[in-house]
């Protein structure tokens, strides 16, 4: 059998090599990703176990329906040679045993040429890392086979069960039928597929609307995993959608003269699930792009708008370039014209996760405390919802939002476990839950209730309640607009990693879209080989082509929209409590067109060097 499939590899090396390729980018990538999470385990540095670790759920998922995606692809592409097998005696398992070793075979060259460049890929990443403030300069990554081992137990098995797959259909009928069988395609569904996708259908259009129920960031986060569900159904149910919309076309154009138009149609109707296979990474590449960066512009909005509402007009923040001073905020509390006065500061600290039996490593999640001195009566609105700000003491007390509030379980009178720089644990009462979090953070403080060694130096601002000139005290006074503005740009910043490795996602899904376009073009080159020698000019085949992308593209276009269409707007409405669509348009703007570029491209180049030449 291994000689056989070795040969199979050599023959068949065009059909493989996109899974080769496929193979490679997605060892790297998993890979890279492990280092990032084992980095960030072993060093101590929390927030880059929660960075990588936010991203490998996502990452996973995508690359593991991109690897099976293609070697399916691949594989169906040879539906003849294995109706042939078994026309002249292969046995079913023969044939799963064939396919399965040209995976091992691939695998064995493919992840290897991945998975050792993506150890040291993640070193691209440092200075965003260090710039985002998510490691502390100096910092080393960690490399050892754990990630490459990893990647590898997460990929193989994908990869033979997509094999399996593939080749199931022609491995349970008969030799004959399998020979005899069209190269047609039915857009019909089994009962089991269209009961999965119009469940998931449901599930998604309920999961948008979460933040309509649970508004905040947990409702959001929540609602934005429904552009996903909504797109699996389409996947699932793929093959009927674009099956009825191409019989639709075709129905329209069949009074017209246009012969290439009316046969890319049919061809689209007859072809319904090679297209599909197509059309999802297309529209998984501008949902994904799409979702992220409308949430994470949501996200900055959202805390610009909670600042403006928790400030007062008449507050003004005072800040000097290396902090204020104890004194200084004495002398800004006694100067006339200067009401009230309250310091804040940001203290780093380690919340304990409640539940579960984790290692003490990961136990802990570091987070942000606003620690403040001094009443925020009058000066600070952060919409408290329960308890009062009146009873934040200095004794073990702390205030949490409502987002923290829900994702522990615990209201006023409930108990949070915290430490400091890695020191003992501390126990702190909730007495307040408020609604601004996104612009306050998450947990507000004493800063006389911290320990000694953790208590900053100099305070971040002063917000103050009144006017007064203080440049003789070397302070300088910002307006409420200019300190949000100055605060949400501060914030876009920081979401520099993730931007960073978003872009990689879709850079892989991009290659991966465009791998499997030209891959099914490039296998119908006798298809072309046969038009051509019935009459069929090469312009006619290229107009030909030229419809048919134009249906991929703008098939991939509409379902990838209207997938994050009730995502975007359920977001929107738990962020900023408004019906609006979410959407950074230049993103997706620019997202749309390189769907355009990909399905152009992908399909017409093939298709003009399998074209080329004579008759």
């Amino acid at each position: 059998m291994w000689p056989f499939a070795r040969s199979a590899v050599r023959a068949y090396r065009a059909s493989l090599v996109g899974s080769f390729l496929i193979v490679v980018s997605a060892a790297a990538l998993l890979t890279a990703n492990g280092v990032l999470m084992e980095t960030g385990l072993r060093s101590n540095a929390p927030l880059l176990t929660t960075a990588a670790a936010s991203f490998a759920g996502t990452a996973i998922l995508v690359v593991l329906l991109v690897v099976a995606s293609t070697f399916a692809s691949a594989l169906r592409q040879r539906t003849a040679q294995f109706a042939l097998l078994r026309a002249v005696g292969a046995t079913p398992r023969q044939v799963r045993s064939m396919v399965t070793a040209e995976v091992v075979i691939v695998f064995a060259l493919a992840a290897p040429l991945g998975a050792i460049p993506g150890l040291f890929a993640a070193n691209l990443l440092m200075p965003a890392l260090v710039s985002g403030g998510v490691v502390p300069g100096g910092l080393d990554l960690v490399i050892s086979p754990l990630p490459v081992i990893g990647a590898l137990l997460l990929l193989f098995p994908t990869a033979l069960i997509a094999g399996r797959l593939a080749t199931r259909k022609i491995t349970r009928v008969s030799p004959t039928e399998a020979v005899r069988g069209g190269s047609a395609e039915s857009s019909d569904l089994s009962a089991a597929r269209r009961i999965t996708a119009l469940t998931l259908l449901a599930c998604g259009l309920v999961v948008a609307g979460t933040p309509f129920v649970v508004p905040g960031t947990l409702g959001s986060a929540a609602g934005a995993i429904s552009a996903f569900l909504l797109l699996a159904a389409a996947a699932l149910a793929g093959p009927a959608i674009v099956g009825a919309i191409a019989r639709r076309a075709a129905r329209a154009t069949r009074s017209s003269s246009n012969a290439a138009a009316m046969l890319a149609l049919v061809n689209s109707r007859g072809f319904s699930r090679r297209l599909t296979a197509a059309i999802i990474p297309l529209a998984l590449f501008l949902a994904l792009g799409t979702v992220q960066t409308g949430v994470n512009g949501t996200v900055v909005d959202a805390a610009g708008m909670q600042l403006r509402a928790g400030l007062g007009s008449d507050v003004v923040i005072i800040t000097s370039p290396g902090g204020v001073t104890a004194e200084q905020a004495e002398a800004v509390a006694s100067t006339p014209g200067i009401d009230a006065v309250v310091a804040s500061s940001t203290v780093l600290a380690e919340m304990k996760l409640e539940g579960g039996n984790a290692p003490d490593v990961l136990s802990w999640e570091q987070t942000g405390l606003r620690a403040v001195a001094g009443s925020t009566s009058g000066l600070i609105d952060v919409g408290v919802t329960a308890g009062s700000l009146d009873d934040l003491t200095d004794a073990n007390t702390i205030a949490v939002s409502s987002d923290s509030q829900f994702g522990t379980g615990k209201s006023v009178g409930g108990t949070v476990e915290l430490r400091f720089d890695g020191g003992a644990e501390m126990s702190r009462t909730i007495v307040a839950v408020y609604d601004r979090g996104l612009g306050f953070g998450d947990y507000i403080i004493r800063e006389s209730s911290l320990p000694a060694p953790s208590r900053p130096a100099v305070a971040d601002q002063l917000f103050a309640l009144g006017s007064a000139d203080l440049t003789s005290l070397g302070l300088q006074t910002v307006s409420v607009d200019d300190y949000v503005d100055e605060t949400v740009a501060g914030a876009a910043s920081q979401q520099q990693l993730g931007a960073i490795l978003l872009f990689v996602l879709i850079v892989f899904i991009a290659t991966a879209a465009a791998n499997t376009l030209v891959m099914l073009t490039s296998a119908r080159r006798p298809e072309f080989t046969l038009l051509r020698r019935i009459g069929t000019t090469r312009s006619q085949l290229t107009a030909m082509i030229s419809i048919e992308s134009v249906f991929v593209m703008a098939t991939a276009l509409v379902i990838g929209t209207l997938s994050v269409i009730p995502a975007l707007v359920g977001v929107a409405y738990g962020m900023l409590g408004v019906f609006s669509l979410a959407i950074d348009w230049p993103v997706y703007g620019t997202l749309a067109g390189a769907v355009v570029l990909i399905a152009t491209v992908g399909m017409l180049m093939p298709a003009m060097v399998g074209t080329r030449g004579r008759a």
